[in-house]
């Protein structure tokens, strides 16, 4: 138990150590911002601003490089850790996997004809990706819907 709530207890101050660097970055930002002169080009201003957004971006590609390791390394550790669990998140997974195939098949890649438009997205490749992600969009809110029926329901007969 109380190794328990040492890692809560460190997580709880890693968490809050990178929303205080995240606030000052952003704190940094918008007072630099405001130093910036608008009737300046705007290839002056974005240089006057630009090691600063170099920062935040760096930043956001951290956090979001933890966000991943987080999501992908608790629930692996989990699994390790209680397979039974580790089961129904496979399941899960697979679920999802076959609701993205499904959808990627329903996708159509036929090449559209657009006026004026001869850019790189219009090829069979991107538009059956884009309508998977739109398939796959509409079966789960779809699916979660049914849960959410289903759970209702179910309390009534309870």
């Amino acid at each position: 138990m109380k190794q328990q709530q040492l890692l809560l207890r460190i997580g709880q101050y890693f968490f809050l150590t990178l929303m205080g660097i995240s606030i000052v970055l952003t704190l940094v930002f918008y007072l630099n911002t405001g130093k910036i002169n608008s009737n300046d080009l705007l290839v002056s201003q974005i240089r006057q601003i630009g090691p600063i957004l170099n920062y935040l971006l760096s930043w956001a590609y951290l956090l979001a490089a933890l966000a991943v390791v987080f999501a992908i390394g608790f629930p692996a550790f989990q699994m390790v850790t209680n397979p039974k669990s580790g089961l129904k998140a496979l399941i899960s997974i697979g679920i999802i996997g076959l609701l993205m195939f499904i959808a990627y098949q329903l996708g159509d890649g036929t090449v559209m004809n657009i006026a004026g438009y001869n850019g790189p997205d219009n090829i069979p490749t991107r538009l059956k990706m884009s309508d998977m992600i739109l398939f796959s969009m509409y079966g789960m809110i779809v699916i979660s819907t049914l849960a959410v029926l289903y759970a209702e329901i179910s309390k009534l007969f309870k």
